[in-house]
């Protein structure tokens, strides 16, 4: 025991001794407030650079040596989508992405490579999102042959078999029939469909109807155009020597053919759905609270108002010290969760959204607190501590961007992937650094359209304290889920 107090006071002095020193204890005095703390400034992030190279295939390869264990991962990047597929046929990507794993190739047929790669301590897992696929690979350093054999294989020569199609599609239905279960997740679903457009590419969603309509042959086709190198990036971080890694990629990779299918532009957004405003309501009896989006159609990651716009939403809507969350939340006692998010698109517009929980009995206070603050956002300039509170804490987190290497290799593909420059991210700082308060006031008050919001309210309209078109015209949205 004596010991363990021994121990406890020299850490206590040792923190005492290091502690940052306020400007008040400076001067002789004490410090009395945290704001007084004088912080040294951060430590400049160093970015690793992987090295890039390409296949004569057309496969682009990032490479990055990381010894600290054992491992070596790799990332496979497709330039395939959901956002690709027929409406007719929603669910079609979905299928592909889980099957290609599941199913296997002829080689390695998908129930034996389970256990193969359990024997290996390896993963391999396939998968198809809205823009973008493909496959991650993590296997010991000594298993790296066979580790991308397999998954050269899996990406060139996937079987499709009937068997693991009927499964995916089984579990597809299953999440069609729950999807309506939790309230929470409603509201952000159908307010993003309202301004994508519900047919679009980027507002269809899966069906009892269009889950039946994927063959086997529909899969094999929507692989064949769009899974070939000249459309691919491979990522490679890990333990090995770049010479070695090299040799095996171009063992594994590089007979690989080139599939000849023009590469896929994106789809345009639905002008009219973009536009949509309006309060939209979604009737659900059996809650006691409400759920609220409101918002509009965003921007794009390359604005040259990207950064004074991260500035603007985190102090309006981004953290504990937010407008929104200490207005709506602390001051008034209305909300559960409250908050916004400025999401840009990387290739086509992103949303804005204001969001939050209340009481079913607050639910037309909640509205009118949020919007209120959004309009106030557009009409008042920031003081100069909620400017650098937000940046603040912006940059901070920002170091979290490099701390694994996996995720400097990932946003190098991500930039290239989506036609942006390298250097996107090293730029970051700075331009975070330099936004002022002028660029917030100016970029609130060009991009927000409190005005124009589309506003989506779930909850049980019996219980609020007074009508919802007290507000203004309600449209219903009808969120039943179609037999066939």
């Amino acid at each position: 025991m004596k010991t363990r107090f021994s121990l406890y006071c020299l850490v206590l002095a040792a923190a005492l001794l290091t502690r940052p020193t306020s400007a008040a204890e400076a001067a002789g005095k004490p410090a009395e407030r945290r704001q007084d703390i004088a912080y040294p400034p951060l430590n400049p992030i160093r970015v690793p650079s992987p090295e890039r190279y390409t296949l004569d295939n057309g496969l682009v390869v990032y490479l990055l040596e990381d010894h600290q264990l054992p491992l070596v991962t790799a990332s496979a990047l497709v330039r395939a989508g959901s956002r690709w597929e027929p409406a007719k046929q929603a669910g079609l990507a979905s299928i592909v992405g889980s099957v290609i794993r599941t199913g296997g190739t002829a080689t390695y047929p998908g129930d034996q490579l389970d256990d193969q790669l359990d024997s290996l301590g390896a993963s391999i897992e396939t998968g198809l999102g809205e823009d973008s696929g493909g496959a991650s690979l993590s296997v010991l350093k000594e298993d790296c042959e066979l580790g991308f054999t397999i998954l050269a294989d899996l990406l060139r020569n996937p079987a499709f078999p009937e068997a693991k199609i009927e499964l995916e599609k089984i579990a597809l239905r299953d999440a069609i029939s729950r999807r309506n279960d939790d309230p929470a997740s409603i509201p952000g679903r159908e307010f993003r469909r309202l301004l994508l457009g519900q047919q679009s590419a980027y507002g269809h969603q899966p069906e009892f109807k269009t889950i039946e309509a994927v063959t086997s042959e529909e899969c094999r086709q929507f692989h064949r155009q769009f899974f070939q190198p000249e459309n691919t990036m491979l990522g490679v971080w890990g333990d090995f020597s770049s010479a070695d890694m090299k040799a095996l990629i171009q063992k594994t990779f590089g007979a690989w053919p080139k599939g000849g299918q023009p590469k896929p532009e994106a789809p345009a957004i639905d002008e009219q759905a973009a536009r949509t405003s309006g309060l939209f309501f979604i009737a659900k009896e059996d809650v006691n609270q409400t759920w609220v989006r409101m918002g509009q159609l965003g921007g794009k990651f390359n604005d040259p108002d990207f950064f004074a716009l991260e500035v603007m939403d985190t102090i309006l809507g981004g953290g504990f010290s937010s407008r929104l969350f200490s207005k709506v939340r602390s001051d008034l006692g209305l909300a559960y969760s409250v908050g916004s998010s400025w999401s840009p698109g990387w290739d086509r517009p992103g949303l804005f959204v204001a969001a939050g929980s209340t009481k079913s009995q607050s639910t037309i206070q909640f509205l009118e607190a949020v919007r209120k603050e959004v309009v106030n956002m557009t009409r008042t300039e920031v003081t100069e501590v909620e400017l650098k509170r937000a940046q603040d804490s912006i940059l901070k987190g920002f170091a979290f961007e490099f701390d694994a290497a996996g995720k400097v290799v990932a946003r190098l593909m991500k930039y290239e992937y989506f036609g942006y420059p390298k250097e996107f991210l090293q730029t970051y700082q700075e331009n975070i650094a330099k936004v002022t308060r002028a660029d917030v006031a100016r970029v609130a008050k060009t991009h927000l359209q409190p005005e124009k919001f589309a506003i989506v309210v779930l909850g049980n309209a019996k219980a609020f304290e007074k009508p919802l078109d007290s507000l203004g015209k309600v449209t219903e949205i009808d969120i039943s889920i179609p037999k066939e």
